[in-house]
């Protein structure tokens, strides 16, 4: 069996939600990718009734089996936006370097959320965009996308405070500039598609 069909075996499984998650729309993007070391996955789905995308991330051994699957959620404007910036060539600005956010360069993208678990435990999730990196060396026509999730603490105003030195579930991705015009090409479509048939969209 391929990596292809046991992977699309588990993402047609969550294009059917049972009545208490999300409805997603069909996966928009997907790219397998290998390399000596390891394999895995991408799949992006809209979330329109929340106004965010999904963005899952996972890793396949070599018989095609999965090994890990990290889920995230990004604003779908703030993402759009994020990309969009990318491919005009002006992210460096309107994206600068932010160390408080723990974004050592520019052109990167961090999103925060989170939720309670089934067992009632807070669990912070986290999706970050940043150059793709070798020891000391910045490529800056790769890009590495990180999905995470963490044990949490959930503060006073409902934030969800992640355990940095706690983490669940951590998967990543190498994207290209290529990727990334592809990627926002088609969140922009989507973005647009939905928008003009949902007048009341900014209600979500």
């Amino acid at each position: 069996m391929s990596i292809e069909n046991t992977v699309d075996d588990f993402l047609d499984s969550i294009d059917h939600p049972s009545d208490d998650t999300p409805k997603y729309s069909n996966t928009l993007y997907k790219k397998w990718f290998r390399s000596k070391t390891q394999s895995g996955f991408i799949a992006i789905k809209p979330w329109f009734d929340g106004m965010k995308f999904s963005i899952d991330i996972g890793k396949t051994n070599p018989s095609g089996k999965l090994e890990s699957s990290t889920n995230c959620f990004v604003d779908a404007v703030d993402f759009a936006a994020y990309l969009r910036s990318i491919c005009h060539g002006n992210a460096v600005i309107n994206f600068p370097a932010n160390e408080r956010l723990n974004l050592s360069y520019p052109e990167s993208f961090v999103s925060y959320g989170g939720t309670m678990t089934s067992s009632g435990s807070p669990l912070s999730r986290i999706f970050k965009a940043q150059y793709y990196t070798n020891g000391d060396t910045v490529d800056t026509s790769n890009f590495i996308w990180k999905a995470g999730h963490f044990k949490a603490r959930k503060s006073d105003t409902g934030a969800f405070i992640p355990d940095m030195k706690s983490p669940l579930s951590v998967d990543f991705i190498r994207i290209s500039r290529q990727d990334i015009v592809s990627i926002s090409y088609l969140c922009d479509l989507a973005l647009m598609s939905y928008v003009t048939n949902k007048t009341e969209w900014y209600d979500a």
